[in-house]
């Protein structure tokens, strides 16, 4: 059910004035970024226990001190530069952040003399936020509106370029393979109420992606019910972007996805699509526009192959699980970081719970998939 919502009467006079229908990827944008009344730029608390989702950044310290001691060991094999530039895309409200400079400057304080935070946040209220929460490491904090040309002086940067939940709240295009042929799926009034109209895609170049980026089976071709395809022209950008801004170092993404094997053997053939409100999923993508999160699953494959095109190596053949990738920092030493400062053993199990929750398939172990690609290393 779709209910009235401060954004309501901007969508639909650009409905109307886009002559009856507006692409999702359009409504999507207009929903999650309206300069008032989108979703990332209103004041209401999004994420954690009172907002609508979970992300790996708010299970305490354990997150950013198992990611902390990945970047020490990414400087170390750069040969320890002289400054390491951490990029952050879509930081939000700075929980990952704030956990990761404290730590790091206590843990590796010569890893620490060379580290500066780069944060690229578009909403003003969360970077007001994040000048905030990161007032006492100021002096090696830079906090953007616009993803840099450059770290500085007209270089790229030597370090890490970390995406954590980025890529799937980019807009995304539904094509809906039907009859032979793709159709999109744009965002109309019935009424005064936004509903769904199938038309031809407004680009092209959408249904050429869809079968490029996807795959199209030979049996969809036949098939008689509709598949569903989503196709984000962001993404694409966005990797082209960090192509060039990584001059020396990492691009670490971490995500929910699919690969093009697995879209081709039927997974997410009704779309991945979803809303999130007050930690459940909403089916109804046109329910509460600026008032629910709008997520889709990442194209990984697209990732890789534009990386791969934009002179990123792919450290890994497939993305890996986060489970596998957090083990992997935290198992040489037992967890010794995660564990270090606890003062208590319900302290100590409290932390274990929170390791459990990233690690774990029930949790966000197996969920959340973890891309790397290097460059001029």
């Amino acid at each position: 059910m779709v209910t009235e919502t401060p954004l309501m009467p901007i969508l639909r006079e650009e409905i109307r004035a886009a002559g009856g229908k507006i692409t999702f990827a359009r409504f999507m944008e207009l929903c999650l970024y309206h300069p008032q009344y989108g979703y990332y730029n209103t004041a209401r608390v999004k994420l954690g226990k009172h907002g609508d989702f979970y992300t790996s950044a708010h299970t305490g310290p354990v997150f950013a001190r198992l990611l902390a001691r990945h970047f020490e060991l990414l400087w170390h094999e750069l040969g320890q530069p002289e400054r390491f530039d951490l990029v952050e895309l879509g930081p939000g409200d700075g929980w990952f952040a704030a956990e990761l400079l404290p730590w790091i400057a206590k843990r590796f304080p010569e890893f620490s003399a060379h580290f500066n935070y780069i944060a690229v946040e578009q909403s003003p209220i969360q970077r007001a936020r994040l000048v905030d929460k990161l007032a006492p490491f100021a002096g090696c904090v830079r906090i953007l509106e616009h993803f840099p040309d450059s770290a500085g002086e007209g270089k790229g940067i030597t370090g890490c370029i970390f995406a954590n939940e980025f890529f799937d709240a980019l807009p995304v295009h539904i094509l809906v393979w039907r009859n032979g042929r793709w159709l999109e799926r744009y965002v109309c009034l019935e009424g005064e109420v936004p509903a769904w109209h199938e038309a031809h895609p407004s680009s092209p170049w959408l249904g050429e992606q869809a079968e490029l980026a996807l795959g199209l089976p030979p049996t969809l071709r036949e098939a008689e019910e509709a598949w569903i395809a989503e196709v984000s022209p962001l993404a694409g950008y966005w990797m082209r972007r960090l192509g060039i801004l990584l001059a020396r170092g990492e691009a670490l993404i971490l995500d929910y996805g699919y690969t093009l094997e697995q879209w081709r053997q039927g997974r997410f053939s009704e779309g991945s699509a979803l809303a999130y409100r007050q930690h459940q999923a909403v089916e109804d993508l046109l329910a509460n526009p600026g008032e629910q999160d709008l997520t889709a699953h990442v194209n990984f494959s697209q990732l890789m192959e534009i990386g791969e095109q934009n002179g990123l190596r792919s450290w890994n053949p497939f993305p890996q699980a986060q489970a596998n990738f957090l083990l992997e920092l935290g198992e040489p030493d037992q967890f010794h970081d995660v564990f270090a400062d606890c003062a208590s053993d319900r302290e100590r199990q409290q932390r274990a719970q929170l390791l459990k929750t990233l690690i774990l398939p029930q949790g966000m172990g197996t969920t959340f998939q973890v891309l790397q690609f290097r460059k001029g290393m």
